[in-house]
């Protein structure tokens, strides 16, 4: 009973912050009225690893196999809802795009059994913008949330440390001493970050990764795509109450409004119109 009050109260903060506070404002689309084009965003996917309750809430209950797999479904559910929701909401600030109510998107979504985050074929597309009158279809995947799959934190580390270890390595004349400390340092402190769920200086670190793809509904060729990726949402966490602050729902959920909103921005700053869509490539 007092987790599901502490879910309600965080539910309502963060609907809150993420209802008045922006990350950056909000820049008005500088294409006419007339000339935007319509878009349609489909359910969002979630390709995310979660085995286990506690990864994604913070929670002391204890719960039967049954029960915590069913309340994973339930919060991925809402996670993919909420991806949806903070992306749309920022397309229709930015005013770049006629939106599809999101209630159409799926049904039509559903109607041509297209599972959340699948890719539509042309022939979809083709249909999805008979049924919606779309000239954009958006799909978007959450990949990673509270923690970086191992392939991408060796890919990251990697990457990191090498250009980290070039740079020094040519200032300090190939000192091994200077190389290798740096690299014990960097192990240190990017694990953390890259791997998610970890604690530097005492804060804590919840990344989330999403990918967003836009196609024209013409002759199905994808014409827009960007990915994101937030692990400390800083000055939007310190605008919660402390009481709820530390919760890992709180940090991903803001890291994960974060993404959304720059995602949104990447697609309304393209400043695609109708007729450029239409007639793409």
């Amino acid at each position: 009973m007092a987790e599901d009050v502490i879910a309600r109260l965080l539910a309502v903060c963060l609907l809150s912050l993420c209802s008045c506070v922006s990350f950056s404002p909000v820049t008005l689309s500088p294409v006419a009225l007339d000339e935007r084009p319509s878009v349609a965003v489909l359910p969002f996917g979630f390709n995310a690893p979660v085995k286990k309750l506690s990864s994604i809430q913070s929670t002391d209950a204890q719960l039967s196999k049954e029960d915590e797999a069913q309340a994973i479904n339930t919060a991925i559910g809402q996670i993919q809802a909420d991806a949806r929701w903070l992306f749309v909401s920022r397309l229709a600030t930015a005013q770049g795009f006629r939106v599809v109510p999101p209630e159409e998107a799926s049904t039509a979504a559903q109607e041509l059994a297209l599972k959340p985050g699948a890719i539509p074929t042309p022939e979809q597309l083709t249909a999805l913008k008979a049924k919606l009158g779309a000239d954009l279809v958006v799909v978007g995947t959450v990949l990673d949330y509270g923690k970086v799959r191992w392939q991408w934190l060796a890919a990251g580390m990697f990457t990191d440390i090498s250009a980290e270890t070039i740079i020094i390595g040519l200032a300090s004349a190939w000192n091994p001493a200077i190389i290798l400390g740096n690299v014990g340092f960097e192990l240190l402190t990017s694990t953390p970050i890259w791997f998610g769920g970890g604690y530097l200086f005492g804060v804590a670190f919840r990344p989330v990764r999403v990918e967003v793809r836009a196609f024209e509904t013409v002759e199905g060729y994808p014409i827009w795509q960007s990915m994101e990726e937030s692990v400390y949402a800083w000055g939007a966490l310190k605008e919660l109450p402390e009481s709820v602050r530390g919760r890992k729902e709180s940090q991903l959920t803001l890291n994960l409004a974060e993404i959304m909103e720059a995602l949104a921005d990447e697609l309304t700053e393209a400043e695609f119109t109708r007729e450029a869509v239409q007639h793409h490539p």
